[in-house]
């Protein structure tokens, strides 16, 4: 009798862990961030996507994306050899990192929904070029710049980054794949 116990135990727990399809991968859009370069912006391109080309390990594609029109969007493998590892989002720019801000806290929002409490937070300090006339020509101006989240397949990272312009990025980085481009 215990055997049979033993035996039905073992088949329950062996039937439960097949039917049980684990996500491995980071998802975009609902894609897993997984495959050859070519064959994810396929994927992508069957969601409406424009696929506008690939360049060094780097395929480029437009979209409008959380209420943000032609948004560009890199899906990343490294080289011919590897699958995609990461997929980025520009959503758009600005003069001013304060006039992105609302963006920030809308995307992060959904992102707090989605994969729960933010792991890492910072916040910013620019200097920004004020119009001639004014007493001051630059002025500091606060705002969130950066946040990430760490998920079981990887790591989200929304972030306001200013360079020539301003531009409000979101990177998705898988985990698995991450680590095999970085060992090839």
């Amino acid at each position: 009798m215990k055997k049979i116990f033993l035996l039905l135990t073992i088949l329950t727990i062996s039937i439960s862990a097949i039917c049980q399809t684990e996500q491995t991968h980071m998802q975009f859009q609902g894609f897993d961030i997984d495959g050859s370069l070519v064959d994810y912006m396929h994927k992508l391109d069957s969601k409406g996507f424009k696929n506008v080309g690939i360049e060094k390990g780097v395929g480029i594609l437009n979209a409008n994306l959380e209420g943000y029109r032609n948004c560009i969007v890199n899906a990343v493998s490294g080289n011919s050899n590897t699958n995609v590892y990461l997929v980025s989002v520009c959503y758009t720019y600005a003069s001013s990192p304060a006039d992105l801000e609302p963006g920030y806290q809308n995307i992060k929002k959904k992102l707090i929904e989605n994969y729960g409490e933010v792991a890492e937070e910072n916040t910013g300090t620019f200097q920004e070029f004020v119009y001639p006339g004014y007493e001051k020509a630059w002025h500091d101006t606060t705002v969130p710049s950066d946040c990430k989240f760490i998920t079981p397949n990887g790591i989200i990272k929304l972030a306001i980054i200013k360079r020539n312009m301003c531009t409000l990025s979101i990177v998705y980085i898988d985990k698995v794949n991450q680590k095999k481009a970085m060992n090839n």
